[in-house]
């Protein structure tokens, strides 16, 4: 971004949503000294631009400026500074910031236990689907939040201001006539353009975001290069209607996402099983029906245990 073009950043839009793009900014690898002396400017010239960072600080916060956890043996991927050390930075440069009110009701959560779904919009702009095991923490006027886990379908309204989300290292743009599916795990985020295009920002993006078009998927892996990919929609939405599809799945893989859905989990004790392929339609409200069928399709048993299923060799 050119020293003309920061001068003139979103001069039009609502207060809110400069905080957001300037909280991307901060957090960005490719920060400029410039672009944070346009940033003190900015936050300078309003006293309510002061309290809407604020805010959009403290939901950063709240969701622990955490990145996904590195598995063993691999690299990890670059942590963002947290608002204290954004601060502090900014602080440390020669300018310190004034006191910032604390706004207890800056952000709420909406979350879903294991099984169940949910959805709501938000301020009529926003549609927002979320999954099971799910948690949203919101800004109370809707244009930010942050995914802490599991997995949503945000649908833009038309005639919205552009709603900004975080989820682990990575943030995104929704605006327009925009749907994304984004799920967040221990290891990945998976960022999806279902329809319009999506603006995401990452470090290990070229100039440090990309524009990425409707039937494309990222998937930013906390110990590995990022992979672009195009999903099956329909297979990949299915957990709207209650469905889950598996197309030539690994067992292993199979037991994880089930046990997402389920209160009481499964247990996978036919390790050399782990890799069989399965195919099939697991339905939420059924609870463990389709393990029922296992049986017939793998040279396993079922047996129940105190806390859930296991799933044993015969």
């Amino acid at each position: 971004m050119d020293g003309t073009v920061s001068l003139l950043w979103w001069r039009g839009s609502s207060i809110r949503y400069q905080a957001a793009r300037w909280m991307a900014r901060l957090h960005a690898d490719d920060c400029t000294d410039a672009e944070r002396q346009h940033f003190r400017r900015w936050l300078y010239s309003n006293p309510r631009h002061a309290r809407a960072f604020e805010q959009l600080t403290e939901l950063w916060e709240l969701g622990g400026s955490r990145g996904p956890a590195s598995a063993p043996h691999a690299p990890a991927r670059t942590l963002r500074p947290t608002r204290r050390q954004v601060l502090a930075g900014l602080a440390g440069v020669g300018l310190l910031l004034p006191p910032m009110p604390r706004r207890a009701q800056a952000a709420r959560v909406l979350q879903t236990p294991a099984g169940r779904l949910s959805g709501i919009t938000l301020e009529g702009a926003v549609r927002c689907e979320l999954d099971t095991d799910t948690r949203l923490v919101l800004l109370p006027d809707s244009q930010c939040g942050r995914l802490e886990k599991g997995q949503i379908v945000l649908s833009a309204l038309g005639q919205a201001p552009p709603l900004w989300l975080f989820a682990g290292p990575v943030n995104l743009r929704l605006g327009g006539q925009g749907v994304a599916n984004i799920r967040l795990d221990p290891d990945c985020v998976h960022v999806t353009a279902v329809h319009d295009r999506l603006l995401v920002h990452d470090p290990s993006l070229a100039g440090g975001r990309t524009w990425l078009p409707p039937g494309q998927r990222l998937s930013f892996f906390a110990n590995g290069p990022l992979r672009q990919d195009t999903p099956d929609l329909d297979a990949l939405l299915a957990w709207q209607q209650g469905r889950i599809v598996f197309r030539n799945c690994p067992l292993g893989e199979v037991v994880a996402e089930i046990n997402r859905y389920m209160p009481q989990k499964i247990t996978l004790r036919a390790p050399l099983l782990s890799g069989r392929q399965l195919s099939g339609v697991y339905y939420i409200s059924r609870g463990d029906s389709f393990l029922q069928m296992l049986p017939r399709l793998l040279p396993v048993r079922l047996v129940r245990a105190p806390d859930g299923l296991e799933i044993a060799p015969v």
